[in-house]
């Protein structure tokens, strides 16, 4: 074998690693492009929470992506309203209605509510939160079948991933707005 063969080989070679890991290279992209979908919401995000309206916009952030949605309402209590959303039958977003006799302070009110009772932020004395719950005082609602009582709402967010504190605040604060609005507070 002649020394001037020797490197045409060579150069061969080399072209046959490049071509292969060209290949291979190739194979991987298509095989990962066709790995499982990034998850998305195939559901349409509620307009009202058990009859309360609240902005879509302001809810979705707090609830994960998937295929099917259920919102229901129970009343275990004649104080308390829940409204739980579930995705693909897991629960997802818990929001109440809970009446509280008026010396309970919200920080009982809070400690009751598992979300928020975490490094809560404080908005004043009727206001706390966290990027996966809060609790709110309804400000000035009475309802005759709950004398002597204050309406809280809350929110808790199960998906801990999902948490926003501003977001969480916004979707708070007009949600218990609008419940002082609803036939909660005639």
């Amino acid at each position: 074998m002649s020394a001037s063969s020797r490197p045409k080989r060579d150069e061969y070679a080399i072209t046959r690693r490049v071509k292969a890991a060209t290949v291979v290279a190739a194979v991987f992209g298509l095989i990962s492009g066709c790995s499982e979908p990034t998850a998305k919401k195939q559901y349409d995000v509620p307009r009202a929470l058990c009859g309360v309206p609240v902005d879509s916009g302001l809810l979705s952030p707090f609830l994960p992506a998937g295929e099917k949605i259920k919102v229901r309402e129970t009343r275990p209590v004649p104080s308390r309203k829940l409204c739980r959303v579930d995705i693909d039958g897991h629960w997802a977003l818990m929001a109440n209605l809970q009446w509280w006799e008026e010396d309970v302070s919200i920080a009982t009110v809070v400690t009751a509510n598992p979300e928020t009772d975490k490094s809560p932020q404080s908005s004043g004395d009727d206001f706390f939160y966290t990027g996966t719950g809060a609790v709110k005082l309804v400000k000035d609602c009475k309802n005759p079948d709950h004398a002597r009582h204050l309406l809280y709402t809350s929110l808790q967010v199960h998906n801990s991933d999902l948490g926003d504190v501003s977001a969480m605040k916004k979707l708070a604060t007009t949600y218990t707005e609008a419940v002082g609005r609803s036939d909660e507070c005639p």
